[in-house]
């Protein structure tokens, strides 16, 4: 096991009916708040009035950001920034899923500063304070609601092949209260709902699998648990109202990406998020369902490392049969396919091309990666043959 530091300082309030403390909360951050709301339904099934409701009970004066959609965008945010400069917010408060708290994150930081807030995502600049930001959940996928990540579009240029997803992370990007209540995402339709569920593996799955160390035998059953919650809870797909599957659900989300997992690990980075961004960034498409279409193939190339961690997750997590004869290789292999099977049951898409991808972006694809800010070390060849095998 490696050496590691571990900090987690948000609040997570867990449980059905908690949506309804969202004011009390709030509150304790000042009487001025910023709301950040997602497109798509939740406006019309009263969620967003409801938040609201909620911290005017307690004398709060509450201002409203609409227009983040997946992928959030980055002009999104420069709009955020100024409203909440202008309206001397207090407090940022998202509802929705990753996108709206990640874009909270981003406001979070340019409210105090005058520092263009992509300077933090390029590195030039390095944030030292921000506003306190509540997030409530509405989805189970990214588990920004407990993490120090925040994944941006820029799309400050015309040239939409110019458009880059990046990643920041910080220690201030947690938020100080989490709000995770299944009554809120049982609503979620069943192909978001499958997506959210891949992109939770996927959180865990990367570093479990892009791992030498050996002795972590406890992050290993972290990780390995969330998965087999994931899997063994897929029922919600056909029974959209169960609410202890969504409950079971909505806290592997919020584990899978608070960092326990990955405590003792190599920890090189998330190779399947990054390649996602890219493809994202060109083609606005899911980001679970990207994840979906690209794990698998990904997998393959970290088979060539070593079958063993495949071997204990067939056995772990799979419970998938050895079958007479089979080489580990083989067996390893068992595995993937059957985790992309899974993800094909589930209604997600299995190649590039559903993606919206073409084979003349590939190319750019692979560039985008290499000259992303983050630190994984990639071989282009990899990736270039990880997007081949699932185009």
């Amino acid at each position: 096991m490696r050496n590691f530091q571990y900090y987690s300082p948000t609040k997570v309030i867990f449980g059905r009916g908690q949506f309804a403390c969202l004011g009390k909360n709030a509150r304790n951050f000042g009487k001025r708040a910023l709301l950040i709301e997602i497109e798509g339904p939740l406006k019309e099934l009263g969620v967003f009035q409801q938040a609201i409701d909620s911290m005017e009970a307690e004398g709060m004066t509450v201002f409203e950001l609409g227009g983040v959609t997946a992928n959030p965008h980055l002009t999104v945010v420069d709009e955020g920034i100024k409203l909440a400069k202008e309206k001397n917010v207090d407090v940022i408060v998202a509802v929705g899923g990753g996108s709206s708290i990640d874009t909270a994150k981003a406001i979070s930081l340019g409210a105090v500063s005058d520092v263009d807030i992509w300077d933090y995502f390029n590195g030039s600049q390095q944030a030292t304070e921000k506003k306190p930001i509540v997030a409530v959940s509405t989805i189970s996928a990214s588990g920004s609601e407990m993490s120090c990540h925040c994944i941006l579009t820029n799309d400050r240029s015309a040239d939409k092949s110019e458009w880059k997803k990046w990643a920041l992370h910080d220690e201030l990007l947690f938020p100080e209260i989490a709000i995770v209540d299944a009554e809120l995402v049982k609503t979620v339709p069943k192909r978001l709902t499958a997506a959210g569920m891949a992109d939770i593996n996927s959180h865990v799955l990367e570093g479990y699998f892009d791992d030498q160390v050996t002795n972590n035998d406890l992050g290993d059953y972290l990780a390995e648990s969330v998965v087999k919650t994931i899997l063994e809870n897929d029922r919600v797909l056909d029974q959209l109202d169960d609410i202890e599957a969504r409950e079971n659900i909505s806290w592997a989300a919020t584990l899978a990406m608070n960092g326990l997992a990955d405590c003792g690990r190599d920890m090189k980075g998330f190779p399947c998020h990054w390649i996602q961004h890219a493809i994202g960034a060109m083609t606005n498409s899911s980001h679970g369902e990207g994840l979906a279409v690209i794990e698998p193939a990904w997998l393959n190339n970290e088979l060539k490392k070593d079958s063993k961690k495949f071997i204990r997750f067939n056995q772990n997590v799979l419970e998938l049969e050895r079958e007479d004869g089979l080489s580990d290789e083989e067996y390893a292999e068992a595995g993937i396919d059957h985790l992309r099977k899974t993800y094909d049951a589930w209604g997600l898409p299995s190649t590039l091309r559903e993606l919206g991808v073409t084979k003349e972006m590939i190319p750019k694809i692979i560039e985008e990666i290499m000259n992303n800010n983050e630190a994984y070390e990639f071989d282009p060849t990899d990736i270039q043959v990880t997007l081949e095998s699932c185009y």
